[in-house]
């Protein structure tokens, strides 16, 4: 049942409407689209499904924005979900530097009455003019920096993001002459049936393997770029390497119904989710592919008529359009396993699709498939985590404890010899200047993966005087945090003063600042002593 709110915000409900066709696609087109036949049945709404007018179906909302009229028989709807409308404001800020996904989101979302949650891991990552565009615009850039996917749910006006939606299923098909498909196509520009890998064993002795694909048998051996990596130091890590990294499986997508999936072997009580992974087999060779369902096309207002959905078998998520020029092109493809950032590598990320998941009489386990000893444990004592398998994130997004490895450095390293300036000099236990103008007591160094930087220390002048500490950015110009005072005398034990250095948000790059001192009052001496530096919060 489809119904109508025109922009006066009168509801009416459709009928006489056909060739009903709503479209989804991950991280892509959210869209409905129908013929509204101008009867008598229908002369109570006709008028209201104009330009903006709102349509609903039982889930979900699209707002009308093509209008197609076919004469006076009726006119064709094509109207995208209320999301994408509602994310077509504009964000005129600009954002320069790194932001993790929290951050990025908030600059995105804010003022749009949508909500998000994440549900993944997402290494930060630097933007620059990031901004004066749409905010879907630049929510598609942020999916495909930080590799995220997103779902929609209407009725509480939230967006879930993950690293991968969907989910593996052990339901298979066969893949044959005999599938029927809508449209197909097949690059096997980057395809390959053999691969070879060299490491070095603990003897510094070089290894090598090579691992042939069983799809040989159709196509030959065609090779593949070696592995060369001297981590390797057994020739069953380097195997198993192989196998993950050989590319052969043609890049292969196509549009079929559900019903012809159903004939080729398809288990007619399985039900297909957007970003599920389902079997593919190759008779030919014998092999079982996963192949990911990308798109899906089908009537919310008839479950009897059969959904048509979209398979690939990319290793990486592209649009319709991307997926062309790709064939156009025949461009290779570019796989990055591992995160430089210090997130979960792609492996890692996967394990919350992957993992097995069960309770028994001492409570929940989640266990890595590929690696048993990789297991996480909830029960009445507690819970366990094994093989690195936490992360911790804090509430502005930053991970304090990343694959079971904590991410805090709490230590600044001094320069040596100490960085000082040449108006600065040690007197006993004090640092002294008589100078107006600040200048170098010391130069720090440290990984930003806390708040603050704080320093505390003692400040005293000689009469008439003033003294100035100050802590300068890294860039050598910008005052990031200062005390003064007037007071004339040794402060006593305990009786100090503290910078603060509010760092923002952690990123986990290296950062730096000076520590400097002056008199205001050219002449007059200004002492200081520093008593600690350390990170916090």
């Amino acid at each position: 049942m489809l119904v109508v709110k025109g922009i006066n915000n009168q509801q009416e409900m459709l009928t006489d409407y056909k060739e009903v066709k709503r479209k989804r696609r991950v991280n892509g087109e959210h869209s409905l689209s129908f013929y509204l036949l101008n009867t008598p049945n229908v002369k109570h709404a006709y008028h209201l499904v104009d330009k903006r007018a709102s349509i609903m179906d039982k889930s979900d909302e699209y707002i009308a924005l093509g209008i197609n009229k076919r004469g006076h028989y009726g006119k064709v709807i094509t109207a995208p979900h209320i999301f994408f409308d509602d994310m077509m404001d504009w964000q005129y800020d600009l954002y320069n530097g790194y932001a993790n996904f929290k951050q990025c989101m908030d600059f995105i979302f804010n003022g749009t009455g949508w909500k998000y949650i994440i549900q993944g891991a997402f290494a930060a990552t630097k933007f620059e003019n990031f901004g004066d565009d749409t905010r879907s615009a630049l929510l598609q850039k942020a999916l495909n920096r930080y590799e995220a996917e997103m779902e929609i749910n209407y009725s509480s006006k939230t967006v879930i993001f993950k690293n991968q939606i969907g989910k593996e299923t052990d339901a298979q098909f066969r893949y044959g002459h005999n599938l029927k498909t809508f449209e197909e196509d097949t690059d096997m520009s980057n395809f390959a049936t053999v691969i070879r890998g060299y490491g070095k064993d603990h003897n510094d002795q070089e290894i090598m393997v090579e691992y042939v694909s069983p799809m040989a048998k159709i196509y030959g051996r065609i090779h593949q770029k070696p592995i060369r990596d001297e981590r390797y130091k057994s020739k069953e890590t380097l195997l198993e390497a192989c196998k993950k990294e050989i590319n052969d499986v043609p890049d292969t997508r196509f549009k079929v119904s559900i019903v012809s999936l159903i004939e080729n072997g398809l288990s007619p009580l399985h039900k297909f989710g957007l970003g599920d992974y389902v079997y593919m087999l190759y008779e030919e060779a014998d092999v079982k592919v996963k192949i990911r369902v990308i798109e899906i096309e089908d009537d919310p207002t008839d479950p009897t008529k059969a959904p048509i959905v979209e398979l690939s078998t990319f290793k990486e998520l592209k649009t319709a359009s991307a997926i062309q020029a790709q064939f156009q092109q025949t461009q290779k493809q570019v796989q990055q396993l591992l995160d430089d950032g210090g997130n979960l590598s792609l492996a890692l990320k996967r394990l919350y699709m992957n993992t097995h998941v069960f309770q028994d009489d001492t409570g929940m386990w989640m266990v890595n498939p590929d690696n048993p000893n990789q297991y996480v444990h909830h029960g009445a004592g507690g819970s366990d985590y094994h093989g690195g398998m936490i992360r911790i994130e804090r509430p502005d997004g930053y991970a304090v404890i990343n694959n079971g490895y904590l991410q805090y450095g709490f230590d600044i390293a001094g320069h040596y010899p100490p960085y000082r300036g040449i108006n600065v000099v040690e007197d006993g236990w004090w640092l002294t200047t008589t100078h107006d103008v600040l200048d170098n007591c010391h130069f720090y160094t440290f990984e930003h993966k806390t708040r603050y930087a704080k320093v505390s220390a003692q400040i005293f002048t000689e009469d008439g005087g003033e003294v100035e500490l100050a802590i300068i950015d890294g860039n050598g110009s910008t005052v990031r945090s200062t005390v003064t005072s007037k007071q004339t005398s040794a402060p006593s034990q305990g009786d100090g003063v503290e910078l603060v250095y509010d760092l923002g948000v952690p990123n986990g790059e290296l950062e730096t600042f000076y520590l400097r001192m002056r008199n205001k009052v050219k002449g007059k001496k200004a002492y200081a002593r520093i008593f600690r530096v350390w990170l916090e919060g």
